[in-house]
């Protein structure tokens, strides 16, 4: 997947941009609040329909406008795509792939990976965040996740309902416990599946960057008990409803949940050891960075297509061997990457193309 073309009106400090990136590395230099992450942010937005920075679309609108318009021309292996995002203040959204009015689970939306400065703290961070990370990625490959989510969600809310009610007795939240059990371990299966192939690659990958020491391991961590050597739907519908069936009572005292997919996580382990827990600062930087790059090819493996890598900021929260590392990968890589960076150091020799950006505008391009 390649952006060729990227048109930007009115979005954040932006008034009018059309941008021609490199097939390869774009680094975008400059001082902080002149739009860099604006550029990031703009891809991100036109590729999921809403900001990494969790704000609401209003605030993207650049200062006394009415709306901002993304426009984007890439490639999915041979072929050509356009895709337009309009927004206005109204509210209106409007989203269209090749002049069709669509939606943003189009198998043919832009897709890309983000690596911000938060994601360095992926390891120890909160199980909440590592979800996140695990949604995000298989939310990209599988519009069957997507689906299944959505209704997770919402299955969820009414299964609290009742509990919160204390009606647990009826009819009505049998159907409502069936179909939450279903639908939590669909979510389960599929994530365990893609962790599996990410244990892989992230085992690889991990031994490259850190100078080939150490092992890494990436295990989900399940809310409930399985007692069997074997997992698939059968197993886990059955251990499931056991866990619901041993933990109801708690379950209405407490007015919520206490299993399933909302309350999992990943458990990253290095040389045996719980890597949030044992490992160093440095080494758990190193496992999140190895982690992203794992997550490209994993996506690359599944679809047999890269999405576009967004590095916001990352470099300067590494040391200079970790700088340098990163990099000579990303010079080397088959995918299209996009980094900024506040400081030019050690990126003048970088083979890739540079672009100044001061205050919404790019005022030069070197190579």
């Amino acid at each position: 997947m390649k952006l060729n073309r990227l048109k930007i009106r009115n979005f954040r400090n932006f008034k009018k941009i059309d941008y021609k990136p490199s097939p390869g590395l774009n680094i975008l230099v400059g001082d902080n609040a002149q739009g860099k992450t604006n550029l990031l942010e703009a891809i991100y937005v036109l590729a999921t329909g809403s900001s990494f920075r969790k704000t609401a679309d209003a605030h993207l609108l650049r200062f006394g406008e009415a709306g901002f318009a993304l426009e984007g021309q890439y490639e999915i292996g041979e072929r050509e795509i356009q895709a337009f995002l309009e927004y206005s203040q109204n509210g209106n959204k409007n989203f269209l792939i090749n002049n069709k009015k669509s939606n943003l689970g189009h198998k043919d939306r832009l897709r890309v990976v983000l690596f911000n400065p938060d994601d360095l703290f992926l390891v120890k961070g909160s199980p909440g965040k590592r979800r996140a990370f695990l949604d995000f990625l298989l939310k990209q490959i599988s519009p069957e996740y997507n689906y299944n989510l959505d209704n997770y969600v919402i299955l969820l809310k009414k299964r609290n309902l009742f509990l919160r009610k204390d009606q647990t007795t009826g009819k009505s939240f049998r159907i409502i416990n069936d179909l939450f059990v279903e639908k939590a371990c669909q979510l389960v299966l599929q994530r365990i599946n893609f962790i599996n192939i990410l244990d892989e690659i992230s085992r690889e990958v991990y031994w490259q960057t850190n100078q080939q020491q150490n092992e890494l391991k990436t295990r989900y961590a399940l809310s409930f008990a399985i007692d069997s050597d074997k997992i698939n739907m059968n197993v886990l519908q059955q251990s499931l409803h056991q866990h619901i069936e041993k933990h109801l009572r708690e379950e209405t005292q407490r007015g919520r949940t206490l299993a399933g997919p909302h309350l999992e996580d990943i458990n990253f382990y290095q040389d045996g050891k719980l890597a949030r827990i044992y490992a160093s600062q440095g080494q758990q930087r190193n496992i999140a960075i190895s982690l992203k790059l794992a997550e490209l090819k994993a996506y690359k493996q599944i679809k047999d297509e890269y999405p576009i890598f967004l590095l916001d900021e990352v470099l300067s929260e590494l040391d200079e061997t970790k700088r340098g590392m990163l990099i000579n990968i990303l010079e080397e890589a088959g995918y299209q990457t996009f980094l900024t960076s506040v400081r030019l150091d050690r990126l003048e020799e970088a083979r890739g193309t540079i672009e100044v950006v001061e205050e919404g505008r790019f005022l030069r391009k070197g190579i």
